[in-house]
């Protein structure tokens, strides 16, 4: 197979070993450089997408995506909504905060009133102890998250007060909440800040102690992509039939803008790591110039026009950024692949042993790879220019 003549040359050039050693050391130590920073960029990359999809499928498998004021008779906005997104179920939703007391604690907690039939998957999956239909079958039963539970120390069938922040009534001993012993009936672990936070009782139940104006559900929507809720948020706000409309991003925006910041910076510092390899490559190549000018000199006189020879420095520097990046990706998939294998290998522990989530995505590794060729086809285009300019009959004079 005949190549182009630009190509051979770039190519025999790219894979030459004789010569100026040092230049070859730069070659190599460019091209090392290169293959560590695409293999860092994708393992972490990985491990914050991993991270990423463990905080959303952990919090937002609890915290409502959507949650929609709108009259119950009209359902004419969940057909529409059904029609745009993949909406996993459309639940009737009850949430107030209120205080829950222990014989030796009081807090805090976000109080939902569900419906053990509807429940969102995970957090189904989530209970550790109890069962979910004794929210149907027993009255004033409650389910507490794993840290609520040893924050107040309590244990399955004790009971705890529940005292809401709003409403109560007037009595001879002064003004006095609106309050309901309630029995523990389960404890839920979904591995996240949300345990602290959350108590979980039947609607029916929670709609007895709340005050009769605020009795009236809301609508909970769960999405298959939680991400999508904040444009959706955006599209109900329009319609005129409902009242208001609140996505997740109110409760837990701060938290997965500041892991999205975190993965923005890790990859503006990983992708300089690329960068001063990349441009390594201009000296090996400035150097290669220089030692080659007799050689361009006589490709000139010999008729090689200036854009073929621009091409052979330019194929030679992306010839070694490209094995780089290959190389690279190649190695950052593997050990991002057998990353918690390689950690108990070396007997490492990260956060007490906990196995750290890896999420590969593909797409984001071909943006890698393209991003590690851009800088190098950056780092080319004057070494190339410098080839070009090379004027023959000065080179050639002495020869």
């Amino acid at each position: 197979m005949h190549l182009p003549v630009s190509l051979f040359i770039g190519l025999r050039y790219s894979q030459s070993r004789k010569g100026n050693a040092f230049i070859s050391f730069i070659t190599l130590f460019s091209v090392a450089g290169i293959l560590l920073g695409v293999m860092a960029l994708t393992i972490v990359s990985s491990v914050m997408n991993g991270f990423e999809a463990e905080l959303k499928r952990r919090i937002l498998g609890v915290v409502p995506h959507l949650i929609v004021e709108a009259p119950q008779g009209d359902t004419r906005w969940q057909q529409r909504l059904q029609q745009q997104a993949k909406v996993l179920d459309i639940t009737p939703f009850l949430q107030t905060e209120a205080l829950v007391q222990a014989p030796r604690q009081l807090t805090a907690v976000m109080l939902q009133g569900l419906t053990p039939e509807q429940l969102p998957q995970f957090l189904r999956q989530s209970l550790a102890l109890g069962d979910w239909q004794t929210l149907s079958e027993q009255r004033y039963s409650i389910m507490l998250g794993r840290g609520l539970a040893e924050q107040l120390d309590v244990h399955l069938g004790q009971q705890i007060r529940v005292l809401l922040a709003q409403g109560g009534s007037h009595t001879p001993l002064g003004w006095m909440p609106r309050q309901r012993l309630f029995t523990v009936a389960g404890i839920i672990d979904t591995g996240s800040e949300v345990d602290s936070v959350i108590a979980i009782t039947a609607q029916e139940d929670l709609m007895r102690l709340l005050p009769v104006a605020e009795r009236t559900p809301s609508w909970r929507v769960s999405l298959l992509e939680p991400f999508q809720a904040p444009l959706l948020a955006e599209q109900l706000s329009a319609d005129t039939q409902i009242g208001s409309v609140q996505d997740w991003r109110q409760s837990h925006g701060k938290l997965f803008a500041a892991v999205a910041m975190e993965k923005a910076m890790m990859w503006l510092m990983l992708l300089l790591i690329v960068a001063v390899a990349a441009f390594n490559i201009v000296s090996a190549l400035v150097m290669m110039v220089t030692e080659k000018q007799a050689e361009v000199a006589i490709l000139k006189t010999q008729g090689m026009t200036d854009r073929a020879l621009f091409f052979v420095f330019a194929i030679q520097g992306l010839f070694n950024g490209l094995l780089g990046a290959v190389l690279g990706v190649i190695a950052g998939v593997l050990v991002s692949w057998q990353l918690n294998a390689l950690l108990d290998l070396f007997n490492f522990q990260v956060a007490g042993g906990i196995q750290l989530p890896v999420l590969m995505d593909a797409s984001q590794i071909a943006t890698i790879f393209i991003s590690a060729i851009g800088l190098t086809l950056l780092a080319v285009l004057y070494p190339a220019w410098r080839a070009v300019k090379i004027n023959p009959a000065e080179v050639l004079r002495d020869e």
